[in-house]
């Protein structure tokens, strides 16, 4: 019973107490739905930068706060070393409570900064929403500075700039240059420079594949050269070069750079071209391929030139010559025609317009140009090499052609009028004429003095 009546009174104290409380709730009026907006930068990347860099730098911003912020600017600021690039004012039009956002400006850092922490101020701007008493609160809210800070290092921009050549003909030695430079600020000690070729196709002669670099100032390039041979056997194509430097950076430490470079093995080829045999009517050229590569669509051409000049067609079709073929073409080359004032003789209304002495006087001007001029043809191939590029190669063949005609007539223009005269047919039809009507009349007028005297002495006997 007892234990009874002590339930009973614990239960209407509680009762009591609950009542009490649910009266306190009524009489208190709600101030706020939540805690108020606040925008934080929760992350920076990257904040790591070099001289002359121009990057995109991501800032996360966060609402750590329960009310919703929206208009949300932020202005970003500059200093001596690291400069934003287009707008600096970034928005966001709203952000709920416990959100968060990624926004992106673009920074350049000068080329001369040196190493070291460089600080942008930011300033942001937002209001914050709440609702009280079940209407829409907006807020305007302080402005809040912020710091971000990134990092600038010296580091080590190696470029390689150029190799060269960027082929090779293989079984050939070469001087392979690689020029390597500098594109930091920062000078650069005791560099090693070193490549590899894995298939062993390229590799370097009377030396290994390792060149010791003691110096390379800021901006400034070096070459680094090797004599190197690629294997006469290999098939034509691109190889990589892998290639390594190792360095020295600016803290003491050891750094390398790891990249690579294509060079071309074989594709083309060489050729020998000689004159075979040479008549009044053609010319016969022996072409070799001479090279290490086959050569496919061949075709031999005499290009235009001052001192030669071809009748017919000016090129032949080969076809393929694999290395160490030859074929024979032929072309119907002669002597250039040449006006008067280059190397041949004047023409015949000029010749009789001048003097003996003028006339030898010319005779030794031919003389000496016709000495000093080249007899070499200009003969060019072109042909398609095993990496499908075509391509070109000209050579200088020795050649000698006799044009009799024009060469007598330089020396003796006399011969070049007879020969004129003598192959016009009507000139020659006109003389023959005039010698028969010559030999006609002295033939009647012999007649007729024999007949006179036959007759005179015909009378003389009579008598």
């Amino acid at each position: 019973m007892r234990k009874r009546l002590l339930c009973g009174n614990n239960m209407r104290k509680v009762i009591a107490v609950c009542g009490i409380v649910a009266l306190l709730i009524c009489l208190v009026p709600p101030s706020s739905a939540g805690t108020d907006a606040n925008i934080v930068i929760a992350n920076v990347k990257p904040t790591e930068l070099l001289p002359g860099d121009t990057k995109e730098i991501t800032l996360t911003v966060k609402n750590v706060g329960s009310n919703d912020a929206k208009q949300v600017t932020f202005n970003f600021q500059e200093n001596q070393y690291v400069s934003v690039i287009g707008t600096s004012s970034v928005s966001i039009s709203s952000l709920g409570g416990w959100c968060s956002k990624d926004v992106t400006i673009k920074v350049h850092v000068a080329k001369g900064a040196p190493s070291g922490s460089y600080t942008i101020p930011v300033t942001c701007t937002f209001d914050q929403y709440y609702y009280e008493s079940g209407q829409a609160v907006a807020e305007t809210m302080p402005e809040v500075t912020y710091s971000i800070v990134l990092q600038v290092t010296q580091g080590a921009i190696i470029d390689i700039a150029d190799v060269v050549p960027s082929e090779l003909k293989p079984g050939e030695e070469t001087d392979l240059q690689f020029t390597i430079a500098n594109i930091g600020n920062a000078p650069l000690q005791d560099l090693v420079f070193s490549w590899t070729e894995v298939d062993g196709v390229i590799l370097p002669v009377s030396s290994d594949n390792t060149k010791h670099i003691s110096h390379i100032d800021a901006g400034a390039p070096t070459v680094v050269t090797y004599t190197v041979v690629a294997d006469v056997n290999a098939d034509a194509g691109l190889y990589q070069l892998d290639l390594t430097i190792a360095f020295e950076d600016e803290s003491g430490g050891s750094s390398a750079i790891n990249t690579a470079v294509g060079i071309i093995v074989g594709g083309g080829t060489d050729f020998d071209v000689t004159v075979s045999e040479s008549s009044d009517s053609r010319t016969s050229f022996s072409v070799a391929n001479i090279g290490n590569n086959p050569a496919y669509s061949v075709t031999v051409k005499i290009p235009e030139q001052e001192q030669f000049a071809v009748q017919g067609s000016t090129a032949s079709i080969v076809g393929n010559l694999d290395e160490g073929d030859y074929t024979i073409v032929s072309f119907q080359v002669t002597p250039a025609s040449q006006r008067f004032g280059g190397t041949g003789a004047p023409d015949l209304s000029q010749q009789e317009q001048l003097s003996e002495e003028e006339r030898q006087k010319l005779r030794e001007e031919f003389s000496q140009r016709n000495a000093s001029q080249s007899n070499n043809l200009q003969v060019a191939i072109d042909y398609t090499d095993t990496t499908g590029i075509r391509r070109t190669v000209e050579k200088t063949v020795p050649i000698q052609l006799t044009d009799i005609s024009s060469d007598e007539a330089q020396f003796n223009p006399g011969m070049r009028q007879q020969q004129s005269i003598w192959n016009n047919s009507t000139l020659i039809g006109t003389i023959a004429l005039v010698v028969l009507l010559i030999g006609g009349f002295i033939y009647y007028k012999r007649r007729k003095s024999i007949n006179a005297f036959l007759t005179r002495s015909s009378r003389e006997k009579k008598e």
